[in-house]
């Protein structure tokens, strides 16, 4: 008798403890699905807005031929027209400008909300800054200066790299704020270089987004470059001091912390990185100890071609989930002692209902984290394990929906569809197609009606979008105004092409506002099939984004 409640004890304790770990992993993949969110829009932001003052070359319609390169403002009228319409991208401040290959440089810093300096250089000559409140608005001269774009490290480093550029982070001294800067050299129709041009973002709006993630209670989450040097980070903690009368910027290193916890997730991230090559966009679960206690790290390299290289870090102990596991754990150990006490039957019956329940628990907590279907729990109970299977089902819709539009999130399908790759075999072999859907007009209704009408907007597009698929289909809201959608078993690029002209006349019917106000807005698609365009989720988005983005600029084409 004391060997089999040794046993049901060991049983317990060991199901609770998967159990705990499984919490704290999934709770950390919603942080990281957050912060990558973050970090794509913050980056995606500053490469749009170059892309408006030195828009790509079109792909040519037909194979072999060459993209239809569009010609670069030849005056300072026409460059400044698209050095405000890239800034009004930007809610924080922002910094875009052009350095001439002939020496001229003209320049929009956004300050404040209505508060912007216009610098103006013209070829061989002194460079004018002046303050305003917006476009046409009173001109105010404030400084004259010798100002040499071409001998600035951004235009140096970008002509040495032939190619978009981002700058190493840096300390803004006006700002009192870390910023980032991503340069692209700009050639005309017939290929000759005129100069490159830049946009400057500040980086404590990262900051801000993680100070405001619902981490556990003793959770953290930061964004470092490869050697630790603090970008963002979840604490209030000063991450870059100005030393000495040469103005020398000292960093932040996430192994000078103030934070155990923070240092101890660094550490565990070089561990692994010594003996591992952390793959760009992959989600690394690493497990460790600190004094004593099991904490659990997940981690995700940021990178692309032009130079970026974050790793976004979140970790938390155990102990922060272990709550809401060894109430129930420990009320029915003591249930199942005082079984085994009163007769050995008893005590395996009761044993048997046990550790179905907390099986079934683990079984679900595993099923979100690999995105197989949820199991049913059929938990009918009062206590802390009742509380637990409820708690587990509300879990699984906040982690696998869109809290505003009710569909998928980006994670929840990547994962769904990462489980039917798994279980598919040459017998039984997968074919989908994916629909990345990025909305046009949709900032106007924010911008003109207010955020609240442009929530409602998405809402009625996500029903929609709903309403036009098949059961076996699935649509996602990936972040701001974009959608994607798959759709299971289409294998012909025109079967696909013709549900995302479906798509796009539902998205495009009118909606109805507040105030009687009506809404129109329109949706870029782009198409990608699996396996044709891509063996994994990654490829097929950035297949089906591209293709959405050229689709995009036939679109204003068009519409000019």
């Amino acid at each position: 008798m004391v060997c089999l409640a040794l046993t049901i004890g060991w049983f317990l304790y060991r199901a609770g403890d998967d159990a705990t770990e499984i919490l704290a992993r999934n709770a950390l993949m919603e942080v990281m699905g957050r912060v990558g969110q973050a970090i794509d829009r913050q980056t995606l932001s500053a490469r749009e807005s170059l892309n408006i003052v030195a828009p790509p070359p079109i792909p040519p319609v037909n194979p072999g031929d060459k993209p239809a390169a569009l010609p670069f403002p030849q005056d300072h009228k026409q460059l400044e027209e698209r050095l405000w319409l890239a800034n009004s991208l930007f809610s924080d401040p922002s910094y875009v400008y052009f350095g001439g290959a002939d020496g001229s440089f003209l320049g929009i810093k956004q300050e404040s909300a209505n508060v912007f300096m216009y610098s103006i250089r013209e070829p061989e000559g002194k460079d004018y800054v002046y303050y305003l409140r917006g476009p046409g608005t009173e001109m105010k001269l404030t400084a004259v200066q010798d100002y040499e774009p071409r001998k600035r490290p951004w235009y140096i480093q970008t002509v040495a790299s032939g190619r978009e550029t981002w700058s190493s982070v840096y300390a803004d001294f006006r700002q009192k704020f870390l910023g980032i800067n991503l340069s692209k050299p700009v050639f005309d129709t017939e290929g000759t270089f005129l100069g490159v041009a830049n946009s400057s973002i500040g980086l404590s709006q990262l900051t801000t987004f993680l100070q405001q993630l619902p981490l556990s209670p003793n959770g953290v989450a930061f964004i470092a470059e490869l050697k630790g040097d603090m970008v963002a980070t979840s604490l209030n903690e000063v991450l870059h001091e100005i030393k000495g009368n040469a103005g020398e910027v000292v960093r932040l290193n996430a192994q000078q912390s103030k934070s155990p916890l923070v240092q101890q997730a660094f550490d565990e991230v070089q561990k692994y990185m010594a003996e591992h090559h952390l793959v760009p966009g992959q989600l690394v679960m690493l497990g460790a100890r600190s004094e004593g206690s099991k904490i659990e790290v997940a981690v995700r390299l940021h990178h692309d071609e032009a130079g970026l290289d974050w790793l976004a870090i979140s970790a938390a102990p155990r102990s922060d989930f272990l709550g809401s596991v060894t109430g129930g754990v420990y009320q029915t150990l003591l249930l199942g002692l005082v079984a085994v006490c009163l007769t050995f039957v008893i005590g395996f019956v009761l044993l048997r209902w046990v550790l179905r329940d907390i099986r079934k628990l683990t079984l679900a907590a595993k099923s979100i984290g690999n995105g197989s279907p949820f199991p049913a729990l059929n938990i009918d109970r009062d206590d802390e394990i009742g509380q637990l299977a409820l708690s587990f089902q509300e879990m699984e819709r906040n982690l696998r929906t869109d809290r505003l539009t009710n569909v998928l999130n980006r994670d929840s399908l990547i994962a769904q569809i990462e489980f039917r790759r798994r279980n598919s075999s040459e017998a039984n072999p997968l074919h989908f197609a994916m629909l990345f859907i990025d909305l046009d007009r949709f900032k106007a209704v924010n911008d003109e009606y207010g955020h609240d009408e442009g929530d409602r907007v998405l809402v009625v597009i996500a029903e929609r979008l709903q309403h036009a698929l098949r059961h076996d289909d699935s649509v996602a809201r990936f972040g701001g105004d974009e959608f994607v959608v798959y759709l299971h078993g289409v294998t012909d690029a025109d079967v696909a092409r013709s549900i995302a002209d479906k798509i796009r006349h539902a998205v495009n019917r009118p909606i109805e506002g507040r105030d009687g106000n009506q809404y129109t807005v329109d949706a870029s698609v782009g198409v990608s099939l699996y396996p044709e365009d891509g063996l994994d989720v990654e490829t097929l988005l950035r297949m089906a984004d591209s293709r959405m983005f050229d689709q995009k600029r036939l679109h204003r084409m068009l519409s000019v």
